[in-house]
């Protein structure tokens, strides 16, 4: 009789039982700093490619854009990789939002919340952007990232 490996009885609860793989994101609590909006991202895992199973870091629009960016260009180096599914838009910008007090509202702030927890989740949870270790940096890491 051969004895599972260490990777794999780490996960074992009791006889053949293994934790099932899930990543859940809530992106909360949006603080107004000087001229922009920062949100909490909160996170509980059980995917191996995080070093820890609940883990918090504050993040702005800026940061959640070059995630996409970077995201966008690992895509395209790997284009056949668009059979798991396309890469979500964040949640839309407008002139008024960018630039007037538009982008300060509650309602906006709530959709912005709402959209950007949505693409998190999205991109957490695909078979290809799920593996990029610039997304787990963004989700674990409490530096600023490329402002």
């Amino acid at each position: 009789m051969s004895t599972p490996d260490k990777k794999s009885s780490t996960k074992r609860i009791e006889g053949d039982y293994q934790e099932p793989e899930y990543i859940n994101i809530i992106v909360s609590d949006p603080v107004r700093t000087d001229d922009y909006i920062s949100y909490k991202i909160t996170t509980q895992t059980t995917f191996p490619e995080y070093s820890q199973r609940d883990f918090t870091v504050r993040r702005r629009y800026k940061e959640f854009v070059n995630l996409r960016e970077h995201l966008k260009q690992k895509l395209s180096e790997k284009p056949k990789a668009i059979k798991f599914g396309e890469l979500h838009q964040l949640p839309g910008n407008n002139l008024s939002s960018l630039f007037g007090q538009g982008r300060f509202e509650p309602e906006f702030i709530e959709e912005r919340r709402k959209g950007l927890e949505q693409f998190l989740n999205s991109i957490a949870n695909h078979n290809f952007f799920r593996f990029i270790p610039f997304l787990h940096k963004f989700l674990q890491d409490g530096e600023a990232l490329f402002l």
